[in-house]
């Protein structure tokens, strides 16, 4: 029997089936590709009341030491929103590196919420490789409303700024340069009204 016939003796899957899977393969190829900047990704890390970080964003001048550029990254806020630390120029920032598992951090959390009331800087806390429904039931536990809690599921944003120990806050002046640090140490109020007077 000659190749042709066998070939020709082979099912052979109607066409619209195999229209059917080509696109469905096109469709998931599509939805891996635009996953990360989709604000649905929030559903997969908790509550939606929890930021999520996306990517750090390059710049070779960036240096997390005092006196350089606070390195930029960018979120998904809950609104489905996307922002960045560079879009908050003009404001004072106070960005502590946390987790909840972490006792100087939960300690220095109320401390963090009392001056956040008091001040007109933004105060972000980025958490470290947790999920969403922990950090957002930490967070509501201590009503820890004026502290945004985000998300650095892959840990990119803490490397970036060299993060060793947690907590680490560092306060960034309203032109985007970081004023002063404080890492392994328990901040109080004091403390933190002095690195946010640093940073004006």
């Amino acid at each position: 029997m000659s190749q042709v016939a066998v070939d020709d003796m082979r099912p052979q899957l109607p066409r619209w089936i195999a229209a059917i899977i080509i696109g469905a393969i096109a469709l998931a190829s599509l939805a891996a590709l635009l996953f990360p900047s989709l604000p649905v990704v929030n559903l997969f890390t908790g509550p939606t009341q929890v930021n999520v970080i996306r990517r750090v964003i390059d710049d070779p001048n960036a240096a997390p030491r005092i006196g350089g550029t606070a390195p930029d990254f960018e979120w998904n806020a809950p609104t489905g929103k996307t922002e960045k630390l560079s879009d908050l120029r003009g404001k004072t920032v106070v960005i502590t590196f946390w987790a909840t598992w972490c006792e100087p951090c939960r300690a220095e959390m109320p401390a963090m919420q009392r001056v956040a009331r008091s001040t007109d800087a933004v105060f972000l806390a980025v958490d470290l490789l947790e999920d969403g429904a922990k950090v957002r039931s930490f967070m509501d536990s201590l009503a820890l409303d004026r502290l945004a809690p985000l998300l650095d599921l892959d840990g990119n944003v803490t490397r970036r700024y060299a993060v060793l120990e947690l907590p680490q806050t560092f306060f960034i002046d309203p032109q985007g340069v970081i004023r002063h640090i404080e890492h392994g140490e328990v901040l109080d109020d004091a403390a933190v009204r002095n690195g946010i007077d640093k940073a004006r």
